[in-house]
């Protein structure tokens, strides 16, 4: 296959998953890109979304989070850890597997980019418990 082609295939995949969004545990996830890179792996890099006054479902990443704050304000609840308050401008990373959600302070939603990597054969997001009583 040339080289051209290979591109051409690549691009057709990125676009395809442009745009599809769904709910998961209190979040509202848009996908803006997907691509497997490297072999085996997918990347993908989405909108993520939750209502002021609203807390995520617990859920962990069997892979790596990395994460911008483009609004809003809140505190990361990971399991075992304190909870660390973020703002926009601020980014964070979460390890593979760690229990964590994100719990909205103040009256804004928040919105943030996300970059997810992780076997192609597993979810980027397994939900492992209900949200906060708020």
């Amino acid at each position: 296959m040339s080289h051209e082609m290979m591109k051409a295939e690549e691009s057709a995949s990125i676009n395809a998953s442009v745009g599809t969004t769904y709910i998961q545990g209190g979040i509202k996830r848009t996908v803006l890109q997907k691509t497997e890179y490297p072999e085996g792996y997918v990347v993908n890099c989405n909108i993520i979304e939750v209502p002021n006054g609203e807390s995520a479902s617990p859920h962990f990443h069997p892979g790596l989070e990395m994460t911008y704050v483009l609004e809003g304000e809140f505190d990361l609840v990971t399991r075992g850890k304190p909870d660390k308050r973020f703002e926009p401008g601020m980014s964070y990373m979460v390890k593979d597997c760690d229990v964590h959600f994100a719990r909205v302070v103040g009256n804004k939603p928040i919105k943030l980019i996300c970059i997810f990597i992780n076997r192609e054969i597993d979810p980027v997001a397994k939900v492992v418990g209900q949200p906060e009583a708020r």
